[in-house]
């Protein structure tokens, strides 16, 4: 039996998700067709440090704009990075890509959100309305 990707990364996420907190990826949605983790769900704005990307793969698919649109509405609490490459080339075709250090997390591996071009993304990944 064999199965495409997106249908097996589908299936780990709705595997795992009821394993995880709920800060945790949980929101799913379509892009282009193809299915991608698209939100944190948070009780309360997201306090810590985001990076974002903007690298030369995720500059041309609009990290340079998510940076901008960051800055813009990033609350009291949040710091604004910047990184020339978040992932090490790992996920560069699913960006721009920001990763999300929350405040009293210990590294050295973080969440990072694929495809952060939108102020709805933005506002998604800050958790504001």
């Amino acid at each position: 039996m064999t199965c495409s990707f997106p249908t097996l990364l589908l299936t780990v996420v709705l595997v795992l998700a009821p394993l995880l907190p709920t800060e945790a990826f949980s929101t799913i949605g379509k892009t282009a067709g193809t299915a991608r983790l698209t939100t944190f769900l948070r009780s309360s704005p997201l306090e810590g440090t985001v990076v974002v990307c903007t690298g030369p793969t995720c500059g041309r698919s609009g990290g340079k704009k998510s940076l901008s649109i960051f800055k813009e509405l990033a609350p009291e609490g949040v710091e604004i990075e910047t990184v020339s490459c978040v992932s090490e080339c790992a996920e560069c075709a699913m960006g721009p890509n920001v990763e999300i250090r929350k405040k009293g997390d210990d590294g050295p591996f973080y969440p990072i959100v694929n495809k952060v071009k939108s102020e709805e993304d933005v506002k998604n990944v800050l958790g504001i309305e």
